[in-house]
């Protein structure tokens, strides 16, 4: 496979601007309340959603009064954005070189967005870059014991095989270690640096639908899915399955996605 990893999820994210909508938002958006707690009161206040995605964070804060934008590099899902929240302003943009001037917002936000970044360092650098003196970022990350990531990562070991064409990419587990979150916001500058736990399920009546989610919303876990040899990935998705099945509680299947809710503040 050609190119970069920034290219990889670049593509992946412009074929899934539908589907990441109709399938992952239902458990993303459960962190909205979380982050909108943390930051506090938002009337009048400029916020930044980064890697808005179908642009529901950005919504949400206009909802509780803030002056909301949102920005994404894949133009799919800006458009998805725009149809969702035609009366918010969303734009193409690269979280790791945002199209705004220093000092533009109050707060920062970026859900979910950070573990598909080839330099994360760099986007938290321009996030305090853009940030008024005294302003918030936040960014959530998958942890560690996480059930998808858990199932996936199962069945890929004893199934896949780990040396598939694929760009080289970034730790992907990186920011599900809180001190890791901690470490990397100080040495961006920031202060007051914290990380929390929310948690966060998803819920469905077939096993099967696991395999939808990781195609609709987990670009790399997908693309070494696809690179897999047919007999490979036919034992990698019939053990997914079976581990989504151990899950069950009555009708339905329950994954627990908690999530690390990372945040600091800019020097006043």
């Amino acid at each position: 496979m050609g190119g970069s990893f920034r290219d990889a999820e670049h593509a992946g994210w412009m074929a899934r601007g539908e589907s990441y909508d109709a399938l992952f938002s239902a458990i993303t958006s459960q962190a909205i309340p979380h982050v909108l707690a943390l930051l506090g009161d938002l009337a009048g206040k400029a916020v930044l959603d980064v890697c808005c995605g179908p642009g529901h964070f950005a919504a949400a804060a206009a909802g509780r009064g803030a002056e909301a934008q949102g920005v994404d590099f894949a133009a799919a899902m800006v458009a998805r954005a725009r149809r969702n929240h035609p009366t918010i302003p969303f734009r193409e943009g690269d979280a790791e070189r945002l199209p705004f001037e220093d000092g533009a917002f109050d707060h920062v936000v970026c859900l979910f967005g950070i573990m598909h970044l080839a330099a994360p360092e760099a986007a938290i650098a321009e996030a305090h870059r853009v940030l008024r003196p005294g302003g918030s970022y936040a960014f959530t990350q998958w942890a560690e014991d996480d059930d998808l990531l858990q199932i996936v990562g199962t069945a890929l070991a004893a199934h896949g095989r780990s040396d598939v064409d694929l760009p080289p990419a970034p730790p992907p587990m990186r920011f599900s270690d809180p001190d890791e979150c901690r470490r990397a916001l100080q040495s961006g500058g920031f202060r007051d640096v914290g990380a929390l736990r929310i948690e966060l399920q998803w819920r469905t009546d077939r096993a099967e639908a696991v395999l939808d989610l990781i195609e609709s919303g987990a670009v790399r876990a997908a693309l070494l899915l696809e690179a897999q040899e047919p007999a490979r990935r036919a034992r990698i998705h019939k053990a997914i399955i079976e581990a989504a099945e151990t899950r069950r509680a009555g009708s339905e299947i329950i994954l627990d996605r908690p999530a690390v809710l990372a945040s600091g503040k800019k020097e006043c």
